[in-house]
């Protein structure tokens, strides 16, 4: 038995990280014992934003008090196989203008009720003119005029996104009834930490409609497991969750692999079943440039992330992950994804990577 430990620190980004202050959220730590494969060091991020910490070091006390390390790295575990591999659509944009829009609308809401609140001192002042002043009576109730001209901004992106949930429905309808035959796609070397991959595709079936296809290259951290994350940050189910996390829900189908963060948000529509219709992204995401592929197939050159990114493994804490994905051109309908997971080797050296690339885990906002 080896007499050297794994220490993971990490401070883990939530489904909106924009909306936080990375620096003031806690930091989860553990420790695990090595029996016989030793784990690169792995430093993705600054300590004192987002980041994950791998380091191994020798134990200075009894290893039992330790849990075992384990990491997947042949093979890929069900919730990959389940919600990142085969064909996927890409959601309506008006879902993103939608979004967009709707601050501006709640703001607009509250400065009209803002206004009113002090109309009668703004109309003597001349600040607001006497036709936009009072209320107007509708049915039982009585209503601000402003708060009224205000209400089509509000509605409007509430109608956007109806639009858009309808066009996905009926096209995700047609999709799932209708679903193209996989493309063959073979990897030349398994060398993650090469410049490039060296792939060939190859198209058993076009469809009208298609009109260009293009692949890129694409790594990623999937969301730590909830059990192990809220035992490294020292908590326990059922308390108080830390912050950026929310509490799970039964009748959630992905809690266990979302984190119990963003129920309802991460995708727009989903699945009758466990397939899922819309990539959801990575929190912690890099992808390599695009390259075209000709409809009829061939061999082609695809460059990797930048950044010493590990290779291949799925551990409850650090589960790295790469895929390349396939974007198809249509006519009508929108573009569809094939994503095809990839296990990459590692040459066991360093990976440092100094700034963490972190995103929304809305798969409307995704950059896709």
């Amino acid at each position: 038995m080896s007499d050297k430990i794994v220490e993971i620190s990490l401070r883990w980004p939530p489904f909106d990280p924009n909306t936080v202050r990375a620096s003031q959220l806690p930091l989860a730590k553990e420790t695990f014992r090595i029996n016989d494969d030793i784990p690169c060091n792995v430093h993705i991020g600054q300590e004192s934003g987002f980041h994950i910490k791998r380091t191994v070091s020798r134990a200075k006390g009894d290893l039992s008090d330790y849990r075992e390390w384990t990491t997947l790295t042949e093979r890929f575990p069900h919730r990959v196989e389940r919600e990142r591999s085969g064909w996927f659509l890409l959601p309506s944009k008006l879902h993103r203008q939608s979004r967009r829009l709707i601050p501006f609308a709640v703001v607009g809401i509250i400065a009209s009720l803002a206004i009113h609140s002090f109309e009668p001192a703004l109309v003597n002042w001349g600040i607001v003119d006497k036709s936009f002043a009072g209320s107007v009576r509708l049915g039982m109730l009585e209503y601000p005029i402003l708060l009224l001209l205000f209400l089509p901004i509000f509605f409007f992106p509430i109608m956007l996104r109806l639009t858009a949930s309808v066009w996905d429905f009926r096209r995700t309808r047609l999709f799932r009834t209708e679903l193209p035959i996989d493309p063959k796609i073979s990897t030349r070397n398994q060398d993650c930490t090469g410049s490039s991959l060296e792939i060939d595709v190859e198209f058993p079936e076009l469809r009208g409609g298609w009109t260009a296809a293009s692949a890129y290259v694409q790594v990623g951290l999937l969301n730590p497991r909830r059990p192990m994350l809220l035992h490294a940050l020292g908590r326990k189910e059922g308390q108080q969750n830390p912050p950026g996390i929310s509490t799970p829900l039964s009748i959630r189908q992905y809690s266990h692999s979302e984190l119990g963060t963003g129920f309802g948000e991460a995708t727009p529509l989903e699945g009758p079943d466990t397939k899922r219709l819309f990539l959801s992204p990575h929190p912690v995401q890099a992808r390599g440039e695009v390259s075209d592929i000709p409809l009829e197939g061939g061999s082609i050159s695809l460059s990797m992330p930048k950044g010493d990114w590990p290779g291949s493994e799925y551990h409850p804490l650090i589960a790295v992950h790469w895929e390349i994905i396939i974007r198809i051109k249509r006519d009508s309908g929108g573009p569809l994804l094939f994503v095809k997971p990839l296990l990459l080797k590692h040459d066991g050296r360093d990976c440092i990577i100094e700034d963490m690339p972190t995103q929304s885990g809305r798969s409307e906002l995704a950059d896709s």
